[in-house]
């Protein structure tokens, strides 16, 4: 089953060209594990130096919401 992260992407990104896909979805793991409930600022500012040219970030920044909202859920069901 993919990652929570990776179905975030799925639904919510629907990247383009999907070359910074794999390298902003570690860098939201990252995030996520050490910061569990992320504000889309701080997102925003894990995700820049991943130059994405197709999505203007908005799409990844809601993936990685909606992922971290869906864990969260995970761990307390």
């Amino acid at each position: 089953n993919p990652h929570p992260l990776q179905k975030g992407f799925i639904i919510e990104s629907k990247p383009q060209c999907e070359f910074c896909t794999p390298a902003m979805i570690m860098a939201a793991n990252a995030l996520i594990n050490t910061e569990p409930e992320p504000t889309e600022d701080t997102i925003r500012k894990n995700l820049a130096n991943n130059i994405c040219r197709c999505t203007g970030y908005d799409r990844p920044v809601k993936a990685v919401l909606k992922a971290a909202k869906n864990m969260k859920e995970a761990l307390n069901a």
